[in-house]
């Protein structure tokens, strides 16, 4: 069954744009947003150490009314944003690390002014932004990437 129209079309753009990405991107994509995946990073000897993945997140959106004068038919424009992380062992080493902050230059380069659709939504990223680095709860290291939307919703 197919999830919310937004975050669906979100996690099939990140797809298009890394499958597009030239040199190639080799990490895959892992939902992590309330499933039972989890990942783990590879241990530091093993052959996929230096293999990470990317994680998408929605943190929030705010919605107004645009228009008015036709009731259930007006447009809400909904701004948001949308966290994209490449997520890899911590200490993994200055290779790894720079593997995935050109990964997201490279995601961040294919997301700029973007326009894509997904059945009546036509969804904008208005601006992207590098957020830095740092280490999570469970002991990776991330670099993420911000993405701000803008869609218009109708009702």
């Amino acid at each position: 069954m197919a999830g919310d129209a937004l975050r669906d079309a979100f996690r099939a753009e990140l797809a298009t744009v890394i499958a597009a990405a030239s040199p190639a991107i080799t990490w895959s994509i892992k939902d992590v947003v309330n499933t039972t995946d989890q990942p783990a990073p590879p241990a530091a000897g093993a052959a996929t150490a230096a293999t990470g993945w990317f994680e998408i997140e929605f943190p929030g959106a705010g919605e107004s009314q645009y228009s008015f004068g036709s009731p259930g038919n007006n447009l809400h424009r909904e701004v948001g944003q949308v966290t994209i992380r490449a997520v890899t062992r911590l200490r993994a080493g200055t290779t790894i690390r720079d593997r995935a902050e050109t990964y997201l230059a490279q995601i961040r380069s294919g997301f700029r002014m973007r326009r894509f659709t997904s059945g009546s939504l036509s969804i904008r990223v208005t601006s992207t932004a590098p957020l830095g680095g740092g280490e999570t709860e469970g002991g990776q290291w991330v670099e993420s990437l911000a993405l701000s939307y803008s869609v218009f919703n109708r009702g």
